[in-house]
């Protein structure tokens, strides 16, 4: 006969030995091709699916290959896993009372205590208490006379956190304690507190339940045996709160302090105390529920044992199975992961081409158009301004995509300084009121009387977010307003949470498409206005806001306009001094018509100036601010309003107000 396999046969060979169930587990045939090799001694396991058991009566051996049997490698494990059992058992039995028995030794060497000394002068007594600074648990108290009840005593805290949480004390029945005595009196109390269960928090104002037992003393060394029962909780504790004995049932799973105190009724002088230990011991488990527990382990093991002979071959074909589905899945998700890289790949290479080709065709045909010579002054200029707009769009775009890339690489990271946030909300709608104006968009700015002045927060990302909504907001709306209003949430000693509304009278947003504008690379709208954007300017937004610990919502509808709210945590800053607002915020708050004259410097300062802003040098018109600051107080607002822009890259703006004040400078 013959074992038929997967593509290939077993012929017999000539020597044979009879099936058995060792044999046909541990049989390692040659050319069989259904085969799984066990770790450690190259055993092969034939799945039973591939023997016809009513036909096999041999299975071929290799000439001179000895039976192996119970005495494999397989089989050495399991009996090394039963002497280890074996000797487990020895180990809990001998080593069972060290296990179940629990004790707790406070001593004067018991540093992770902190020992604590009270006497009845906080009631108005005049009992004093000394402590011998060589040994933590020795004391000596003097009660005086003249006081109803005078007491003093000495603890150990054990909540030295003071976080309102201790020991549990619940598995220990007795307590023994090792003292010397000496002085008036024959008994003290040891007090034992527990933090106050949670039914009486409600009724009592106190952290902690008072436990208590008064016990005999004698002059000299003294050994005193408690039991855990002994302890009730404090009578005049109870009455003061109008409790009952069934709700103040002693509590010893949250123990914060252990003390000796004077015993009631000891009369007035002198005694001191010396403890050598406070022992609390108890047990988790009896004798019968250990030796119950081991015998359960044995019990657990046989049953195991024969689970794991009977199901083994199981196991084997079932592990084989899970392996081929788990690489089958792993090169599914990995086919996926590909395939959506490719795509992530493909679209941002699409959007970035696109982005970048049409800056650029206006940059190189607007360069070639100056380069051939033949244009008037008024096609120069314009040819000027479309490469100046067009290298705007690009460092825009490049600054979106470093942002995006620092936040998915988890580089961005949010630099907190003190600043004024009216001055800061006031400096971003100055610049977003000139694009508005442009439009012929009604602007409007209005800050509470309630937000604070001065925060700690990363300026420049809050700056970014306001002005990616405002841009947007101005961006998309045609005719009518845009707004902008900063109130305060809630407010607490350390921070302030503030909230931002921007609302247009714009295109509105689709209720489908407004869980798309967060995503990068993602517009709305017609293609004229998701013209000149990377779509990154949300995204980004929403990334900063997360990292802020805010958040951002949407409410928009198709020709209604668009809501965006910006919500988000600021710690409070103290500033020096009563501030008003800056010359820009009162500008930028004004109401649209008003006039905002600026005064600006004539002769050669305006026009060093003009030949920068020509030539798109914002960093060096930067540099001149704080020298016509120097000035005089009337440039003030002007050199505010200049540096403002510059910083935002804002260059045909920048070129508008210097051309603006040079011509009002030749009307005047």
């Amino acid at each position: 006969m013959a074992i038929a396999t997967p593509g290939a046969s077993l012929a017999l060979a000539k020597t044979y030995r009879p099936l058995t169930f060792e044999n046909l587990l541990y049989q390692r045939p040659k050319h069989t091709v259904d085969e799984t090799s066990t770790s450690g001694a190259g055993l092969v396991v034939v799945p039973l699916t591939s023997v016809n058991l009513s036909e096999a009566v041999a299975i071929p051996t290799a000439p001179g290959q000895a039976a192996r049997g119970w005495f494999s490698y397989a089989n050495l494990k399991i009996e090394s896993a039963v002497f280890l059992l074996i000797a487990l058992t020895f180990a809990l039995v001998l080593g069972g009372n060290a296990i179940t028995n629990q004790k707790l030794d406070l001593t004067p060497r018991s540093g992770a205590y902190l020992p604590y000394a009270y006497t009845d002068q906080q009631d108005n007594g005049h009992s004093t208490l000394s402590q011998d600074a060589a040994r933590p648990l020795a004391w000596v108290c003097d009660l005086a006379a003249g006081f109803a009840y005078p007491y003093c005593g000495y603890g150990l805290q054990i909540d030295t956190a003071n976080n309102g949480h201790g020991l549990d004390f619940s598995h220990y029945q007795t307590i023994t304690l090792h003292l010397t005595y000496h002085g008036v009196g024959n008994h003290l109390k040891l007090l034992v507190k527990n933090k106050l269960p949670a039914a009486l928090r409600g009724k009592v104002n106190e952290p902690n339940l008072p436990m208590a037992v008064e016990f005999d003393v004698v002059g000299g060394a003294n050994v005193i045996h408690l039991r855990r029962d002994q302890l009730v909780t404090e009578r005049w504790w109870v009455n003061r709160h109008n409790l009952t004995l069934s709700e103040a049932q002693p509590q010893w799973n949250d123990v914060t302090a252990i003390a000796l105190n004077s015993g009631g009724g000891t009369k007035a002088g002198r005694f001191s105390v010396s403890v050598d230990s406070i022992s609390f011991q108890g047990s988790y488990l009896s004798a019968q529920q250990w030796y119950l527990i081991i015998l359960g382990i044995w019990v657990m093991a046989t049953g195991l044992f024969l689970v794991h002979r009977f199901l083994h071959l199981r196991r084997q074909y079932e592990t084989r199975r899970r392996r081929q589905d788990e690489e089958g899945q792993a090169l599914n998700v990995a086919r996926a992961a590909a395939e959506a890289a490719s795509a992530a790949k493909s679209q941002f290479l699409a959007n970035m081409s696109h982005e970048l080709r049409t800056p650029l065709n206006a940059i190189l045909g607007y360069a070639d158009l100056l380069k051939r010579g033949d244009l008037t002054a008024e096609q120069q200029t314009v040819a000027i301004e479309t490469i100046r707009h067009s290298g705007e769009h690009l460092l825009t775009m490049i600054s979106d995509v470093l942002d995006i890339a620092k936040v998915e690489a988890g580089k961005m990271e949010l630099l907190d300084v003190a600043f004024d946030i009216r001055a800061c909300v006031a400096t971003v709608a100055e610049m977003i009121r000139l694009r508005a104006e442009e439009k012929g968009l009604r602007f409007f700015v209005t800050i509470g009387d309630d937000v604070p002045r001065h925060v700690i927060a990363d300026q420049k990302r809050v700056r970014q977010v306001l002005i990616n909504l405002l841009a947007n907001a101005v961006k998309f709306t045609a005719t009518g307003e845009v707004r902008l209003e900063v109130t305060v949430v809630s407010t607490g000693d350390e921070t302030a949470r503030l909230r931002f509304d921007v609302v247009d009278t714009g295109v509105g947003i689709a209720r489908e498409q407004i869980g798309r504008i967060f995503r990068p690379f993602e517009q709305v709208g017609n293609a004229i206005d998701r013209s000149g954007g990377t779509g990154l300017g949300l995204s980004i937004t929403a990334q900063i806001l997360r990292m802020m610990a805010g958040e951002v919502t949407v409410e928009s509808a198709p020709g209604q306009g668009s809501h965006f709210r910006v919500e988000a945590p600021f710690r409070l800053a103290t500033a020096n001094g009563d501030l008003t607002i800056s010359a820009v915020a009162a500008e930028a708050i004004a109401e649209p018509g008003v006039p905002r004259p600026l005064v600006a410097p004539a002769g050669e300062v305006l026009d060093r100036l003009h030949s920068l802003a020509r030539a798109g040098n914002l960093r060096a018109i930067r540099k001149e601010i704080p020298a016509i600051q120097a000035m005089g107080p009337q440039y003030a607002a002007f050199a505010e309003r200049l540096d403002a822009l510059a910083a935002a890259y804002q260059s045909p703006a920048v070129l508008r107000l210097i051309e603006q004040c040079a011509e009002q400078g030749r009307a005047a």
